[in-house]
């Protein structure tokens, strides 16, 4: 449509916007429709130039290796499918892979069509050195990252640091309480918080998405964009579960029920590990110097269709790789534990193909050969029936 820019224009996108989001909410469209307008003396654009302006607007796709600053650090990043050279880096080999809910799902590239499916929880065990968790780890609690002392707060006599940490204040997925709510069930950072890990630049930060970058180096590696889920759920979050606190199992996200957005727009609504189609997973870092077993406090991940359970121990500096569409859950501490925090923090991703009809189920990015076989659980066994 070639337009001027009015008042009544502008009322005019906005109303047709909210009838096709309407639409797209009662399932009458499956695909994604991008309104596009321009003014009369603007030069014609292409539908991809279209899609990639919505992609630039909204900052779909910006990758985290471009604020990293770290890369004198680290070991310069392989060629595509090249990674699995008998040198390659140690700490981008996984101790376990475990897939769970298995399930038929339909081909979005073959209409009709449909394949078994399932997600992936993954372990790495040596992707921080003690450094650069104990960095992180003080990040999280709000201290410089060369502190070496707790001389801010006792948090093992005293539990999170209220300037810091409030209860009801875990904010990670869409529709969870409010940090309002004084007496919520578990310890979450404050706002202030959560901007400052987020928006203030923070090397360690920066570090791991740096590795995060070059341990996934056949896609491009975003942070949650605010356009999928809204400011509700922040891109990197934490949290701080203590003895008698409550949880449930809960999913981080799902490309399949995202809300009408920007990024239903461009990428609509599909299967997560859909070929082609940018896979949502979540990192979560244990960040303890120390977790006796005796404490608990694993995560807990779920295999609906059989109901079997995996549980993954926090250890200090471990490293776990989930799709953002498996349930899971935190564990409490045991009162063996007393009044210590279980201190663990989490980037939301989002990982965009680098190359037409992208393989988007195999994260080892080359590296397969050195990577454990997967184990499976419960409805994944299917598989291989």
């Amino acid at each position: 449509m070639n337009i001027d820019e009015s008042d009544f224009i502008t009322e005019l996108k906005n109303g047709m916007s909210q009838q096709i989001d309407g639409y797209l909410y009662s399932g009458q469209l499956s695909q994604p429709v991008l309104l596009a307008f321009q003014c009369a003396a603007a030069k014609s654009a292409t539908l991809d130039d279209i899609i990639e302006k919505e992609v630039r607007d909204y900052g779909l796709r910006d990758g985290v290796t471009t604020r990293a600053d770290h890369f004198d650090l680290l070991r310069p990043p392989s060629c595509l499918g090249q990674g699995a050279a008998a040198d390659d880096d140690a700490s981008f080999i996984p101790s376990r892979h475990i897939k769970v809910d298995g399930a038929m799902i339909q081909t979005i590239e073959s209409p009709g069509q449909s394949h078994f499916d399932t997600s992936s929880v993954i372990i790495f065990d040596n992707i921080l050195d003690d450094s650069l968790r104990r960095r992180l780890l003080n990040v999280v609690k709000g201290y410089p990252e060369d502190a070496t002392d707790d001389i801010f707060w006792d948090d093992v006599k005293d539990g999170p640091n209220p300037d810091r940490w409030a209860r009801g204040g875990l904010m990670d997925v869409v529709d969870s309480k409010s940090d309002e709510e004084e007496d919520g069930p578990c310890w979450g950072l404050t706002d202030d918080a959560v901007m400052d890990i987020c928006f203030n630049d923070h090397p360690s930060i920066n570090e791991f998405e740096a590795k995060l970058g070059q341990l996934f180096e056949d896609f491009i590696v975003t942070t949650l964009p605010e356009a999928v889920l809204g400011d509700c759920v922040s891109p990197i979050t934490a949290n701080a579960p203590c003895h008698g606190d409550s949880f449930d199992f809960h999913i981080d996200a799902d490309p399949m029920q995202v809300p009408p957005s920007p990024w239903a727009d461009v990428f609509g609504r599909y299967p997560n590990r859909s070929k082609e189609k940018p896979r949502f997973v979540s990192v979560l870092l244990y960040l303890n110097d120390d977790w006796a077993e005796e404490w608990g406090a694993p995560t807990k991940f779920l295999d609906p269709p059989t109901q079997e359970c995996y549980e993954i121990i926090p250890q200090p500096g471990r490293c776990v790789i989930m799709d953002q569409d498996i349930s899971h859950t935190v564990v409490a501490p045991r009162k063996e534990a007393g009044r210590r925090p279980r201190y663990s923090m989490v980037w939301k991703l989002i990982l965009h193909p680098k190359k037409a009809g992208q393989d988007m189920t195999d994260l080892s990015c080359g590296r397969e050969k050195l990577w454990p076989e997967p184990e499976l659980l419960g409805s994944a066994i299917q598989q291989d029936l």
